[in-house]
């Protein structure tokens, strides 16, 4: 609102000075053309001398390049044109002034046109009007002195209606040599109001076209008081010549007229302006009632709320900043973010405040430090945020003293923990080098008596069978097959132990050549049996250890070998294929298979579902498969149905 009146000002200036320049001129075509009307509106007036016409329109045209050449819509040219022409205004205004207190007259005022007789003279009051129009021109051209220049334009408005009002009233005008003209009075009016307004940025126009209630004010009442009196005076002077009233009823009605006129607008502007005074305490109490949430936001937060702008300058904080830091709210002015910071820590939040500048946010740990020197540990993070137009810093600090000291204990248990388990560790490590070496001790000690009844129980079997019934054959027999059987459950649960044991150095493995790798002793027990034995890996290689997966497959091999020796066509197939990061290895046979009841128990160790008349085993082949594909990362399953074999799926990583 503001904007558009000020701009209304500067078109009002400009149209100002756009009349009273065309006026000057309709008033010089007036003599040239021999019009009374024209150069004086009325015969019996007074006219307005032709110089008095040229200088009004200099100073027209002045008005007119005065709001584009000091307001930024133009420039120095218009400006110093605006400048020049009021000096002339000016000059011919003091000219005549002197003329005048020296008693001696001019040719110049009627530039060579013939005059009335008595009336071939610039009136004294015209060429004061002229003086003050000009330095008024002067000093706004020159945007120094606001008030001189709008007093001067005032001045020439109250001159200019004055003179308006004298012939408004009538009344004769000869003899009166210093009675300006009705044209130059019009002009001087609307001189001095373009004057007044063609400097909105300050002085009376910037009340004029501000929102405040003083401005309301003006606004209503000064037009009212320029116009209202003189048209009643008027009006009670036409009654009084018409003799409807007297002196007295005259005055009385001029002045309940006026009473009338200015009590009604002074209601209407002070109805107004109580609405906007209800308006503003409303649009006050709102912004009390944010303020009020703003500082109970703030002081209610848990930490220290700071706001600061780059100079280090801190412009709003909470409560809880001053109860932490002791400071109270004027040191708080004086001081620099950085002085409520740990010396050691000083550099780093400096490096985080340059950050937030640039960057729009960050965080930092550092420790804040208190008046008294107390130093605790806070987490600060803060963001760039724009305060009154310029750029400042708005973080939030929170106390994490507890958190460190929580943090100190769980570094303190872990490292107590560490030492436990590294003590543990050694223990276990000593009690499985013990139980090693207990394990080799033992098996030493076992299968050397069991391979001396084995060897002993065939001498007898062989050199002395002819002495021994078939019973005592079939002693010995039983005895040297629990012999062998025992010798093999030490092997197998040996190597079980070594599969937990072990190292386990994990690699890409080609599958296919541990398979080509299985010994010899494996395909000639499959030749023996008469199994087919199929082979269908794809060109991939799985992340394994290869003396694991060699010991897995050869285990699956042998177990799919002796399940299915029974099978007509016995059929052992070796496939595989490669699933996203998966490589899934599997060994399909068609023997006797199983039910998915025992899916699970089969890879327990000792876990058997046939008898060992039927099939030999010891019930860890299939324990140590799953052992050693868990510790390669993998996982194995079976699937099976009774009377049409099982397939075991191993599944490992796929190597690239």
């Amino acid at each position: 609102m503001a904007t558009t009146r000020f701009n209304a000002s500067l078109r009002i200036a400009e149209a100002a000075g756009m009349f009273v320049a065309l006026a000057g001129v309709v008033v010089l075509g007036g003599w040239a053309l021999g019009s009374d009307y024209v150069t004086s509106v009325n015969p019996d007036w007074m006219p307005t001398m032709p110089l008095t016409a040229v200088t009004f329109v200099l100073a027209g045209t002045s008005l007119f390049l005065l709001p584009r050449g000091t307001v930024g819509q133009g420039g120095p040219v218009q400006r110093l044109s605006a400048l020049v022409l009021g000096a002339a205004v000016a000059a011919v205004g003091v000219w005549r002034l002197a003329l005048h207190a020296l008693g001696a007259s001019s040719p110049w005022d009627t530039l060579g046109f013939t005059p009335p007789p008595g009336e071939d003279f610039m009136p004294v009051l015209t060429a004061l009007g002229l003086a003050l129009a000009g330095a008024a021109l002067v000093v706004t051209a020159r945007r120094v002195l606001h008030p001189p220049a709008q007093v001067a334009a005032a001045l020439l408005l109250v001159l200019g209606w004055l003179g308006l009002a004298r012939y408004l009233y009538g009344g004769d005008t000869s003899g009166v040599p210093f009675l300006m003209s009705m044209p130059a009075a019009l002009l001087f009016a609307v001189l001095g109001v373009g004057l007044i307004f063609a400097r909105p940025e300050g002085g009376f126009v910037q009340i004029w076209n501000s929102d405040t209630a003083g401005a309301i004010l003006l606004r209503r009442l000064l037009p009212t008081a320029f116009l209202v009196p003189v048209l009643v005076g008027w009006l009670r002077l036409m009654g009084e010549r018409a003799g409807w009233y007297g002196l007295e009823t005259g005055l009385a009605v001029f002045a309940m007229s006026n009473v009338i006129v200015f009590a009604s607008i002074a209601w209407r502007t002070g109805a107004r302006l109580h609405r906007e005074d209800l308006r503003r305490r409303e649009a006050e109490g709102a912004v009390a009632m944010e303020r009020d949430f703003s500082n109970a936001l703030i002081d209610g937060l848990p930490g220290v709320f700071y706001l600061y702008n780059r100079e280090g300058r801190f412009l709003r904080w909470n409560r809880n900043f001053e109860r932490v830091s002791g400071l109270s709210a004027s040191e708080m002015l004086r001081i620099h973010p950085l002085e409520v910071i740990a010396a050691a820590d000083q550099a780093r939040v400096r490096e985080r405040i340059e950050e937030v500048f640039t960057r729009g946010v960050s965080d930092v740990e550092a420790a804040f430090r208190a008046k008294d020197g107390t130093e605790t540990p806070y987490f600060f993070t803060g963001i760039r945020v724009e305060f009154r137009g310029e750029s400042c810093l708005a973080g939030v600090g929170i106390d994490i003293a507890e958190r460190v000291r929580a943090e100190e204990r769980v570094r303190e248990l872990n490292a107590d923990l560490e030492r436990r388990v590294a003590a543990r560790t050694a223990e276990l490590e000593a009690k499985n080098r013990e139980l090693e070496t207990f394990t080799y001790s033992v098996s030493h000690d076992l299968k050397a008596p069991l391979r001396g009844i084995d060897g002993y129980s065939r001498l007898l079997e062989e050199e002395h069978q002819e002495r021994l019934d078939e019973e005592g054959r079939r002693f010995v027999r039983a005895v040297r097959q629990a012999s062998q059987q025992m010798g093999q459950l030490i092997d197998d649960l040996l190597a079980y132990s070594q599969v937990e044991r072990r190292e386990v150095r994990l690699a890409p493995v080609d599958p296919r050549e541990v398979l080509a790798s299985l010994p010899e002793i494996c395909r000639e027990e499959i030749r023996e049996r008469g199994v087919e034995l199929v082979v269908d890996l794809p060109d991939a290689r799985a992340r394994a250890d290869a003396q694991a997966l060699t010991q897995v497959l050869r285990n699956l091999v042998d177990n799919a070998v002796k399940f299915s020796s029974a099978a007509q066509a016995p059929r052992v197939e070796v496939g595989g294929r490669v699933e996203d990061d998966r490589y899934l290895l599997w060994v399909r046979d068609n023997g006797i298979g199983f039910d998915m009841k025992f899916a699970e128990r089969i890879f327990d160790i000792f876990q058997r579902l046939h008898r060992v008349e039927e099939y030999p085993g010891t019930g860890v082949g299939l324990a140590i498969v799953r052992k050693a594909v868990e510790r390669m990362g993998g996982r194995v399953r079976a699937e099976g149905e009774p009377g049409r074999g099982a397939t075991f799926t191993v599944e490992l990583l796929h190597q690239p």
